[in-house]
This record gives structure tokens, sequence and C-alpha cells, in this order.
């Protein structure tokens, strides 16, 4: 009989009733916290939902989003009935699973949740993420998606979405997150994120540290897994950029799965523009262009035409994302070194010699010293506020780091009343930039539309 869970807050409440690792302290990454064999014992009892379409398998530390919105857009474009699976989501737990970049609904998102609870019941420890996993597989499959296009939660390896067999592994930039539970280098990070490397089946790799690609290299022998590496067979040229698009060209051999090295002749080219902003961003670009061509290959129809309107109209907000000019309101999600390092860098390309009032929260694991570090090149003032997440760090906590650092620094701990201050004291030519968490971006973007947007009408 179907348990009623009537409402979707009921059923937010039961799914977040099941341990979810992404709101407790930093967890070992290991077989006895983050077990498959839970999961394929699970979506064996449900019918094995994730078998009855085909998909794509996208993991790394910075960029998997994107990259994973890049090619769910554009196999919607060229026709093809497409889910998205990713995570954590902006502002709505729905974001996470999509169809051709339309949520799931409220009601629906409550009703697969009635009809998985007997399942779930049976199966102990399952967690908020194997659950959530379930349902978009499950949504899916009822669907009748041709395509999924998957993104990793945590790490690879032993992450719940690893019980697919896709058409394509696909791996983004790999950097130092969490540490406490990948591992303290890069090298042992990116052990886990290979582990999505399936046997036989092409793995896309974005640019990475020699370190990075030698483990990459290792694991995609000994599984005899073709080995596409962007950062040697793509050449980008003609880049330039404004507030809205940036525009490049791709150079790419016209068979990205031919092993052997393509001389110039048999290379081809293909103009770009994504309303995604920042060099990091062209590079995704780059790595989403190979997974396509792959399935173009492989015998998918895609045109190039879809990949450029694909790319074109791609939709992933919270990532350097301008609500606002005069005073400029950006939002971005980095939050670790690296992506911040890479916010810098877009933010001085876009606005070159120009300081900024940066609101700023992180959670308590992050290399906050690290982030700071670069985010002083270009602050000429530092909000401290703070999340409602559990594991958000405490303002005074955060401004321990900060004494050596030549800017002013306030503490606002309420994101809405930080933007607020922010934007009261804001000239119209000013720089507003929020980061340090994909919850800060979230919070300030929800305030902004809530609150301001309408007061602040360009």
């Amino acid at each position: 009989m179907e348990h009623s869970i009537a409402t979707y807050d009921q059923a937010l409440d039961y799914v977040y009733s099941k341990v979810d690792f992404s709101f407790t302290k930093q967890q070992r990454y290991s077989e006895e916290v983050f077990n498959l064999d839970r999961m394929f014992s699970f979506m064996k009892s449900i019918g094995d939902p994730q078998k009855s379409f085909k998909t794509i398998h996208v993991a790394g530390t910075k960029g998997k989003g994107s990259i994973s919105a890049m090619v769910a857009s554009v196999l919607s474009t060229e026709g093809y009935h497409t889910g998205f699976y990713s995570s954590p989501h902006l502002s709505d737990y729905t974001e996470r699973i999509q169809v051709d970049a339309a949520r799931i609904p409220r009601e629906e998102f409550v009703r697969v949740i009635n009809q998985l609870y007997p399942f779930i019941e049976k199966i102990h420890g399952l967690t908020t993420f194997e659950i959530t996993t379930a349902v978009a597989f499950q949504y899916f499959h009822e669907m009748q998606i041709d395509f999924g296009v998957i993104e990793v939660g945590l790490g690879g390896r032993l992450d719940a979405t690893n019980i697919i067999e896709p058409e394509i592994s696909v791996i983004a930039s790999i950097s130092l997150d969490h540490m406490g539970i990948l591992g303290d280098t890069v090298e042992a990070i990116a052990g886990e994120k290979a582990g999505i490397i399936k046997s036989n089946i092409p793995v896309v790799v974005s640019p990475q540290q020699p370190s990075v690609l030698d483990v990459f290299r290792r694991i995609a022998r000994e599984r005899e897994a073709p080995l596409i590496e962007t950062g040697k067979i793509l050449e980008f040229a003609e880049r330039r950029s404004n507030l809205e698009k940036q525009f490049f060209q791709i150079r790419y051999p016209i068979k990205v799965l031919d092993e052997l090295e393509a001389r110039e002749e048999q290379r081809t080219a293909i103009s770009i523009n994504i309303p995604l902003l920042g060099k990091h961003q062209m590079e995704n670009a780059g790595t989403a262009f190979c997974a396509l061509k792959i399935l173009q290959e492989k015998g998918f129809t895609i045109s190039d035409r879809s990949i450029q309107k694909g790319f074109e109209t791609v939709n992933w907000p919270g990532r350097f994302e301008l609500l606002h000019k005069n005073p400029y309101l950006i939002i971005d999600a980095a939050h670790n070194f690296d992506s911040s390092k890479r916010l810098v860098e877009t933010i001085q390309e876009l606005f070159p010699q120009k300081k900024v009032t940066i609101i700023f929260g992180a959670s308590e694991d992050k290399d906050i010293p690290g982030m700071m570090q670069n985010f002083i090149k270009i602050a000429n003032r530092i909000i401290l506020t703070k999340s409602i997440h559990p594991r958000a760090a405490k303002p005074e906590v955060i401004q321990q780091v900060l004494p050596a650092l030549s800017c002013d620094t306030i503490i606002i701990e309420d994101v809405q009343q930080a933007l607020e201050y922010t934007l009261e004291h804001a000239k119209k030519d000013d720089i507003i930039l929020a980061c340090g968490s994909v919850f800060i971006a979230a919070a300030i973007r929800e305030s902004w539309f809530e609150k301001f947007a309408e007061k602040n009408t360009q």
C-alpha cells in the first residue's frame, strides 16, 4: 500500500531525516560509510530504472555542473528527451532533477517518494543523496527520457550515481576540496574521481595537473578505457567576452576518439558562444564539446548547429551570475582555493583595475585562508556573513584569518541584512560580489529577487 506523505515539505522532511552527509561533519570516505552494495540492492528492488535510458556520467571538483548543464542543453536542443541530475541546488530541491530544463514538479516529487517509501524502509542506512538519486532515476524512467546527464555528488568511486553504465564518463578539473573525506592530495582525490572510469567506456578529462593526468592515464589503461585529454587535443582561438557572453573558436581533430595524433589538415573548427563567463568556462565547454563529439562518433545524431544553439542557451545560475547593473551585483558559487582564483581572474578580466565589495561566507571545512588570499587582490571591503547551513563558519572565526589584510571588514551575520547594507552604501558603478559557498550565492540570489529586484529595476 502507498505511504501517504501529503505535502512537498513532508517529503523533504522525510528525505532529510535520513543520513545527510552534506549537513554533517566530515565523514571518512570508505565502504563502511558510503556503500554501493546498498545502492545496487535498492535500485534492483525498484526494477533498476536507471537501465532504461542512456547516460553520461560527470565527476570533478570544479566545473562538473557547468559541463553537465551544457551537455544536457545540447541534447535537448537536438530533440533528445534529456534528464539532468545535479547537486546541490540553489533555491529549491527540485532543481536537482530536471527533464528538458524543467524541474520535477513538487507533486511528482511527493508521488515518487510515496512510491519508493516501502522499498526505502526495507534497506537500512540509505542516505538522503541515495534516496534522491533513486527518485531521479525513477522519474527519468517514467518520463521515458532518451539520455540522462548524471552529475556525481561527491568523489566518484563510492558515489551513489556510480551504479550506471554510461556511454561516456567525463572528469572535470580536479583541485583540493573535501580533503577530510576524499584525501589531502590532488592525486588521492583524482583516484576517487577516477572511480567512474568503466571498462572500455571512453573517458573525457578536462585540463589537469600532470600528476592528476598520470592517475587518470594509469586507471584508464588498467580498464582499457579510451582516454581523451581535452588539454592535448583542443585549441581555443579568437576568445572575447562581455558581461553577457563569451565567444571563442574550438579547433579539434575530425575524429576525437582517434588515438593517432591528428595532423593539421585533419583538424577543423567550430565557433561557440556561451552565457557562462571566465576562461575556465571556455575549458568546460571544450570538455562538454568533446563528450558530444564522441556521442556523434558512436552513432548518435547531434548536429553542430544543435551544439552551438545548446551552448548558447544553457542556463546554469549562480556561476558568475550578474543579477544587476548600477551597481553591479554578481553571485558565484566559488568555494575552494582554485575556484576563487578563477573567479578573481574573471573579475580582473571584465573589470580591470577596479576594486570590489565582497559579501563572503563559507562552510567551516573550506580553505578560508586560501580563498581570502585570492579575494584580497580585488577587495576594498569584505562583509562577513553566514548562511543558515549547519556547517557554515562563524564570521568571527573567518575574521581571525583577516588581520593582515589591507581592507575594511564588517560582520553582518544575516545574509539579507548584509546585502541590504551593501546596496545602501554602494555607488552606481560599484561591484558587489557574493561568494564563498553555494549557500551564500543562493541566499543572496533569493534575497535579491524577493526583496530588492523591484526597487532596483535597471
